[in-house]
């Protein structure tokens, strides 16, 4: 290891990626959906993690996760267990469907 650098993106780094968008701004669709796919990707890798331990592996902030984390639930693809920090996620089983509304 020189110098210190463990190969891990630095707090630092990841505001300055969500600060170029500017303050406000939203993210487009193809954004959100590819921080939906790397987040599904990490928690079939290593189900039962929380936020914390799954963003580094993703390259991205805690915050800039939880909308794609909020429709991959809503979807069905991810479900949680525990609350808040303590929130660990898991890939859906294959056997659940999503839930169609009848008229």
């Amino acid at each position: 290891m020189l110098g210190g650098v463990t190969g891990r993106t630095t707090p630092k780094a990841l505001a300055a990626r969500s600060a170029s968008r500017g303050r406000g701004a939203k993210r487009d669709a193809g954004e959100l959906e590819q921080l939906a796919s790397k987040f599904l990707a990490a928690v079939k890798a290593k189900p039962g993690e929380r936020i914390e331990q799954l963003a580094p592996s993703i390259g991205s902030a805690t915050k800039d996760l939880a909308l794609p984390i909020r429709k991959l639930i809503a979807s069905k693809q991810v479900k949680t267990e525990g609350e808040r920090r303590a929130t660990r996620y898991f890939p859906a089983s294959k056997t659940t469907k999503p839930k169609v509304k009848k008229r």
